[in-house]
């Protein structure tokens, strides 16, 4: 569930409810908190009660950048919160590109709540380092599971993110923040979008192994609901066929619609390489050929051609 920041885009309870409801009727138990960044609303915990009283619990996405005293007086509501069901995955950037502020006020958050948190770290430039996420884990005593993700573009839009023939200047990296970080017991998983055919048969067996089996190259939707419950398929696809949570019924027919919106695009193109049309990993769902957004940004790029051709 997407909130935004600018208080006049706050989630409202009429709408909460409606959410609380629509899950509960679909028979789903957890819910994401996603921003903007949540922790911001004015009424977070108070969110977080409802929800764990409606039976499901919560993960909520965060970059802990939040002021000393806002922090500290959310650490004192969920105090008084009984039987909590919350997680937090706190997404990182690496210290190099950070201000002293946004460090200082990340690790009172890694601080205060290490026992709830599992860190998230997206790639969106091929001279990343990646040392700090073991240094945050052991000093804090995080959660030793990483979500490594890769950013990916928005169709239409100027954004950040890996190109895909810069991919495999990606991958060695991750071999080696993998086979490092064993004996720290830290295990990295990635985020949907890499494709299998980046590694060799190798290196997906060292990472298989190293991340006790948890490697997975498939992309579905992943759902997004924003304050006004308008929905989407995720958060790179969010103008692709954008709908209102008052078109479906249940999440399971929400997930159902966009996951053939989704194969209608793949079966005019199944990857984000050529070969991806004629791997049998892609063939037997094993590997999505990368993220959706790739391939339609592609189509936008053919512009003329491709409205002629339609």
């Amino acid at each position: 569930m997407a909130n935004n920041v600018n208080e006049n885009d706050y989630i409202s309870w009429d709408n909460l409810i409606y959410i609380a409801d629509f899950l509960s009727a679909s028979g789903e138990n957890h819910v994401s908190l996603l921003g903007g960044e949540p922790l911001l609303h004015p009424q977070i915990s108070s969110i977080i009660k409802y929800l764990n009283q409606r039976n499901l619990s919560v993960t909520i996405f965060t970059s802990g950048i939040m002021p000393i005293d806002r922090l500290q007086r959310f650490v004192a509501e969920l105090n008084e919160l009984q039987n909590l069901r919350v997680g937090f995955v706190c997404n990182v950037n690496e210290p190099r590109f950070s201000p002293k502020n946004e460090l200082e006020r990340v690790e009172q958050f890694l601080t205060l709540f290490a026992n709830r948190t599992s860190l998230s770290f997206n790639i969106y430039r091929t001279d990343f380092e990646m040392t700090f996420l073991r240094d945050y884990i052991v000093r804090f005593g995080l959660d030793r599971h990483i979500r490594l993700g890769l950013a990916h573009p928005i169709p239409g839009k100027k954004n950040k993110y890996i190109p895909t023939n810069e991919f495999n200047s990606v991958k060695d990296k991750l071999i080696q923040f993998f086979t490092e970080n064993q004996v720290f017991g830290i295990i990295p998983g990635f985020d949907c979008g890499f494709p299998m055919c980046m590694f060799s048969d190798e290196e997906l067996g060292l990472m298989f192994k190293l991340s006790i089996g948890q490697l997975c190259f498939q992309c579905g939707p992943a759902i997004d609901i924003d304050a006004e419950l308008n929905v989407w398929s995720c958060f790179p696809l969010s103008d692709f066929n954008k709908k209102s949570l008052f078109d479906f019924t249940t999440y399971g027919e929400l997930a159902k619609f966009y996951l053939e919106k989704m194969e209608e695009v793949r079966s005019e193109r199944r990857g984000i390489y050529p070969q991806c049309d004629d791997c049998q990993h892609n063939k037997h769902g094993l590997c999505s050929g990368g993220c959706l957004a790739h391939i339609l940004n592609g189509f936008i790029e053919e512009g003329d051609f491709r409205r002629q051709e339609k």
